[in-house]
């Protein structure tokens, strides 16, 4: 698009004195509605309209005012561009982007705003240095540890078997409690009113003392008190509850530079002591659960759940719901990786090379992507498994059933019921033409056996009834397999992970069974026929349906019965 930039903002009535300086780049002085001229610069993108321009106070004619959003450089952050979409406009463009800029200069809330961003303004701080931390934040002061590395702190963390292994996968290092120096965690009981720290103007060590004595109870300065010793470096992790009801966490760390000082300290709130440490800022990097799984939209209630089948829609789940947040697993599958299965199983071929146990790979491959889940893998038959009593069913959270056989689901279904644990089964149809996940144990009646007719067919199938079975073979019958691909399989376990969310977010009534259909081209040329249900619309078939249960099924029979 060629565009004259001068001319476009020339015709503004709210712009003056408009000049170009070089190509792209203008000064003017934009009038605000309180009738102030403020000088600034505007620098155009090549890919105007794509991509807004950026502006400056232009400060040779004007100092650079301590507000929110504007740099110290005079740079205007008018907008956080996630999720915005714009005018294609050019002229529209200059209305938003100077309607955005003006709020920024005249903001009736500059400490609001400096809070919204203290995080932000914190790390523009000249001697900061950045620390990890996989130390989830709590309500009360604690005795933590930190890790240096290179006469600096690293990561804060709890000094206990499973932060030391965690931080150990992470590093691929062997982390020890030697390794480690002790630290304090202080969560500020009162909300933090004042400047928030930012370039060249951070807290000096007596404000930072009367911000801690301001800010705590007199309990928690009696647990401060507590954590003094004589060395020459102290570690402080701070939790500070600020004017928008957020919390910012920062790291401070104090060393000696009186070396003649010889009592136990505590610098962070003696005042007699200011003068004999310098402190220095950290910028904390909050790797912990709490914060990672709120990033990532996840589960924070912490569960312990059974998967039952580690094929492709098993592992496929398994993946979506580590994702989400859950960090306890058992697994039970008694197959080993093929390669004829890796174009539609999460590990892939390169894994099924090793001819190794499912169950074992996948457990490797998920604690060590993440290292803070952990997997129990049980290489074995399920109902053997329950037999034999290695697993009790009612140790669980929450059981997933992937194994796609109707024969063993149905009495692994009848154990289910007999325990307090709901459950949910999942599985995939020939060809892709579509997939289903139910819920049971879920109180009230419905159940995988009321899935099951006189004829035994399931309800739920989408493929007609047939003589052939739905099945390929390559290299006779050691070769059979049922034919669907990668995407059937994701598109199965994405189903029941949202059933999953669902269920334990209390947004589930009774045992639904719900459906996705897929196309049925390659289905209906391989000379099969779809069912009746096959024929209801996509959208219908997505929601709870209970026209399965059976209220004389001889499994659920007993349980409660509600209509719906």
């Amino acid at each position: 698009m060629n565009i004259d930039f001068q001319e476009l903002l020339q015709e503004k009535e709210y712009l003056d004195k408009v000049t170009e300086v070089e190509s792209y780049n203008y000064e003017l002085l934009f009038e605000l509605r309180n009738g102030y001229q403020i000088p600034l610069t505007i620098t155009f993108s090549p890919l105007f309209p794509a991509q807004l321009p950026v502006v400056h106070i232009n400060e040779k004619y004007h100092n650079i005012p301590d507000i929110p959003h504007v740099m110290s450089s005079g740079l205007v952050c008018f907008l956080d561009k996630e999720g915005v979409i714009w005018s294609d406009i050019p002229e529209r463009i200059l209305d938003f982007v100077f309607d955005r800029v003006e709020r920024v200069l005249i903001s009736n809330s500059p400490q609001m705003e400096y809070h919204r961003e203290f995080s932000y303004y914190f790390g523009t701080l000249e001697k900061t240095e950045p620390v990890f931390s996989v130390y989830t934040p709590e309500d009360e002061p604690k005795e933590i540890s930190v890790l240096a590395m290179g006469g600096k702190p690293f990561a804060f963390l709890t000094d206990d078997v499973e932060s030391r292994s965690l931080l150990s996968k992470l590093l691929n290092a062997n982390i020890n409690s030697y390794n480690l120096d002790k630290a304090y965690y202080i969560p500020l009981d009162y909300t933090y009113k004042g400047k928030v720290p930012q370039f060249d103007r951070f807290w000096s060590n007596g404000e930072i003392t009367n911000i801690i004595r301001d800010h705590i109870s007199d309990d928690t300065l009696l647990k401060i008190a507590k954590f003094s010793m004589n060395k020459k470096r102290y570690f402080y992790l701070l939790r500070i509850p600020l004017l928008t009801g957020d919390q910012a966490i920062i790291g401070l760390w104090y060393e000696r530079v009186n070396h003649s000082l010889s009592k136990k300290v505590i610098p962070l709130i003696d005042d007699s002591i200011v003068d004999d440490f310098v402190v220095t800022p950290l910028f904390v990097f909050r790797n912990d659960d709490t914060t990672l799984i709120e990033r990532g939209g996840g589960i924070k209630k912490p569960l312990n759940v059974l998967l039952v089948g580690c094929g492709s829609v098993g592992s496929d789940l398994l993946f979506m719901l580590a994702r989400s947040g859950i960090k306890h697993f058992t697994l039970i599958d008694d197959d080993k990786m093929e390669i004829e299965n890796s174009y539609r199983h999460f590990l892939g071929m390169n894994k099924s090379i090793e001819r190794k146990p499912k169950v074992k790979l996948l457990k490797e491959e998920f604690e060590n992507r993440y290292p803070n889940v952990q997997i129990q893998a049980i290489e074995n038959e399920v109902l053997d498994t329950i037999e034999n009593g290695e697993i009790e069913l009612n140790d669980f959270d929450l059981i997933l059933v992937a194994i796609g056989d109707p024969n063993i689901e149905r009495s692994l279904n009848k154990l289910i019921l007999e325990s307090s644990t709901p459950a949910i089964f999942t599985w995939v149809e020939a060809y892709g033409i579509g997939g289903h996940a139910l819920v049971v144990n879920n109180g009230e009646k419905g159940c995988y056996e009321c899935l099951i007719d006189s004829e035994l067919r399931l309800y739920s199938s989408f493929a007609g009834k047939s003589d052939v079975p739905f099945i390929k073979n390559m290299n006779g019958c050691a070769g059979s397999f049922t034919p669907y691909g990668s995407i059937d399989s994701m598109e199965t376990a994405l189903l029941a992970s949202r059933l999953v969310l669902r269920l334990l977010d209390n947004d589930i009534k009774g045992n639904p069974l719900v459906s996705w259909k897929g196309s049925s081209k390659v289905f209906e040329e391989s000379g099969f026929l779809t069912s009746d249900r096959y024929n209801q619309p996509k959208d219908i078939l997505n929601q709870d349906d209970y026209e399965y249960i059976n209220r004389s099924c001889k499994v659920c029979s007993n349980l409660k019965d509600v209509a719906y």
